[in-house]
């Protein structure tokens, strides 16, 4: 059964949904199914043998929707690899950067599948905390946060109006690149990181004060899912080629 709490025309063909049961495909009786959590952990150590990193694996966790009320047949299951950046080095925004690279890679070569959800694997620093209200240790087998059935309240004309203004501001950027270059170009293209960091950062906020179902995060999810995420950074290298451009 489901109560559907959220649907307007910017979901097109996926509504938001909040189900009274975690998705039986991969739970019962909210235990992890045995042999989901085998094919999630042996999927995890060819994606961790392929990292080449001499570092210790301190948990490996669900999280997402799939750990919560609000699966979809869209959702993926997040597969997250928690370790010590500091181990690998010092530097640990260059670590999450040289990592992002290599699960991006990972992901569109192992297009793996189970009972009908995408699996994504990550690597998570340790330190970092993951704002969820449900998260599971796929290693331990046991539950870190367990989900609790709570229907939430969503603001649509909220949701709505940031899209609408992340859409018609980004169309103005793509709309000047086309006849920038040098010094403008460069402008531009700060001016697109900065846009593009904002919208990371407001979801990371809007996690941190409400949830998978805060007005961020939902504003987050549509512009991923419309592609406008991807297309704001294949503009961004699209700008940046321009400021050398002839």
């Amino acid at each position: 059964m489901k109560t559907q709490v959220y649907s307007f025309s910017q979901w097109l063909t996926e509504t938001v949904e909040y189900h009274k049961e975690l998705s039986p495909s991969v739970w019962n009786n909210h235990r992890m199914d045995p042999e989901v959590r085998k094919k999630l952990l042996a999927l995890a150590q060819d994606f961790w043998e392929s990292l080449k990193l001499e570092v210790q694996i301190v948990d490996i966790q669900l999280t997402g929707s799939l750990a919560n009320f609000n699966w979809t047949q869209a959702s993926d299951l997040d597969v997250h690899l928690i370790i010590d950046f500091a181990q690998v080095d010092k530097n640990v925004d260059l670590v999450r950067k040289a990592l992002d690279g290599q699960r991006f890679v990972w992901n569109q070569r192992h297009p793996v599948v189970i009972h009908g959800f995408d699996v994504e694997c990550y690597v998570q620093h340790k330190d970092e905390q993951h704002v969820s209200s449900g998260l599971f240790s796929i290693l331990k087998n046991q539950w870190l946060v367990t989900p609790t059935w709570n229907p939430p309240q969503i603001d649509e004309k909220d949701v709505k109006e940031k899209i609408r203004v992340i859409r018609s501001e980004f169309k103005e950027i793509k709309g000047r690149i086309k006849r920038a270059s040098g010094e403008e170009a460069k402008v531009l293209f700060d001016y697109l990181e900065r846009f593009k960091k904002k919208i990371l950062a407001d979801r990371k906020e809007g996690l941190a004060k409400d949830g998978e179902f805060s007005v961020e995060n939902l504003v987050f999810k549509q512009l991923r899912r419309d592609g406008i995420i991807e297309d704001i950074i294949n503009t961004a290298s699209q700008i940046y080629a321009n400021i050398y451009r002839d």
